[in-house]
């Protein structure tokens, strides 16, 4: 489903439709809402709000314009607040030096007040941010905001802020200016990991195109994802599993789910047979805790058995058509080679194309040519390369076999382009790596097609998960 984690349903803008606005969200799959309370009158109406609207919950706080009218008085119906039900977060906070509507020493002293005060009640924190960045990473470091984590809203920066952000355990808030033509959020989205990231309005404000210039409301939080879903190449579905999956364990510390042995991204069905890998890529998330992607829990705590993964895989299957059945996950299937090739064998009865990604060490790792096996099944084999040569690829990929271990998967690209199968060749687009010499030495290969895939940067650990 899909959450708008930052509205203003308060304000007058709404005060004439706002059920019809509630209705129009929930016609367009918006089942949660998060109010944002940034002023003594708006806490208390959209208190209220979440009372009337059982889709709507609350976040409390003084937002930096308003940070002259802090009082002993304010501090303490903001602490009340916070024991209730529905009252999930602290927020709007920040610092503004864009408008500069209360002194910064005075915006700096409330900000750090209220983080104390969310870190006293395990709540999360909804942070402004305008023309303030390093302030405000500074004071959330200062104050030890990664105990509770919280969400920048309303981000719109780049890649460097984004990992200073993840650095301290907060999602960022994606909305409307994604959709703007001259916003350079598209650039830093592609690179954003899907358990990164939420989804947001800022309603009324921020209106997404085609409605820009017109008032927001929380349904077109909807375009917002499309948006997201087209620049990162997914479907709408794979956006809205990820983002509902990150806000609930940030705002209601929900628990990851069981570990996936088949899952859904586009129309491809996913088989995730190991966690373990020869390689120790700088790159790959399987170097984190977080082994989660686009909603899905792959961190296989015990590989599962021939039957399970077939009877998971089946269980999807007989729901819908897909366009490929995929062996990938967070490890290297091959060393599991005969456990892969009976899925296979079982799957292949249904005409679906099957693909194989591999880092090309199956060879080494079964001390024999594996590829007359592979392409009884397999129509495509796409092998990760990574690099141009032994020093590169020891380098970034960090192989268990040491230098030997980019000549086997030359030598594994070689025999499978000469067979059946459809051959590719990727390499991630990690700094610093050379795009063109990666590209020259796996089309020098006959047969072999390159690919190129965007590199994520490191996600966030959420401090309540």
């Amino acid at each position: 489903m899909l959450v708008d984690s930052h509205v203003h349903l308060d304000m007058r803008q709404f005060a004439k439709d706002r059920g019809d606005v509630i209705k129009r969200a929930l016609s367009a799959g918006v089942e949660e809402m998060l109010g944002i309370g940034y002023d003594p009158r708006s806490i208390d109406e959209t208190i209220n709000l979440s009372e009337e609207y059982e889709q709507l919950y609350a976040a409390v706080g003084i937002h930096p314009h308003d940070a002259e009218k802090w009082n002993d008085d304010l501090e303490e119906k903001i602490k009340k607040a916070l024991f209730r039900k529905k009252v999930l977060a602290v927020g709007e906070i920040g610092l503004d030096y864009y408008r500069d509507l209360s002194p910064r020493h005075i915006q700096r002293e409330i900000f750090k007040k209220q983080i104390a005060i969310a870190v006293y009640f395990g709540k999360p924190i909804i942070v402004h941010c305008r023309e303030s960045f390093g302030d405000v990473i500074e004071i959330l470091k200062q104050e030890g905001a990664e105990e509770v984590g919280g969400i920048f809203h309303a981000f719109q920066g780049g890649v460097e802020e984004a990992e200073k952000i993840f650095d301290l355990g907060f999602l960022v808030g994606i909305g409307g200016t994604v959709t703007y033509k001259n916003s350079r959020l598209p650039e830093t989205v592609e690179r954003l990991p899907s358990s990164s990231f939420v989804l947001e309005t800022d309603c009324p404000y921020l209106t997404p195109v085609p409605y820009r210039g017109k008032r927001n409301e929380p349904s077109y939080v909807k375009l917002v994802g499309e948006k997201v879903a087209k620049i990162k190449g997914v479907t709408l579905d794979d956006i809205e599993r990820a983002t509902e999956a990150n806000y609930r364990r940030l705002l209601h510390a929900e628990k990851r789910p069981p570990a996936s042995i088949s899952y859904v991204i586009k129309n491809n069905l996913y088989i995730n047979a190991t966690n373990f890998c020869t390689n120790d890529c700088r790159f790959c998330p399987r170097r984190k805790r977080d082994r989660e992607l686009y909603g899905y829990n792959l961190n296989l705590l015990v590989e599962p058995e021939i039957d399970e993964i077939i009877v998971s895989a089946q269980g999807l299957l007989e729901n819908r058509d897909f366009d490929e059945i995929v062996f990938c996950g967070y490890g290297e299937p091959t060393v599991r080679l005969d456990v892969i090739l009976e899925v296979a064998k079982a799957l292949k009865k249904y005409g679906i194309a099957l693909r194989l990604n591999t880092n090309g060490q199956g060879n080494m790792i079964n001390r024999r040519d594996i590829v007359p096996r592979l392409e009884k099944y397999f129509n495509t084999v796409s092998v990760s390369l990574n690099s141009f040569s032994r020093d590169s690829y020891l380098d970034l990929c960090r192989p268990d076999a040491g230098a030997k271990a980019y000549d086997s998967v030359l030598d594994f690209l070689g025999r499978a382009a000469g067979s059946k199968m459809k051959c590719i060749a990727t390499a991630v687009d990690f700094p610093g790596l050379d795009m063109n010499k990666c590209r020259e030495a796996a089309e020098g290969i006959p047969g072999v097609e390159f690919y190129v895939r965007r590199y994520q940067i490191d996600p966030p650990q959420i401090p309540r998960a």
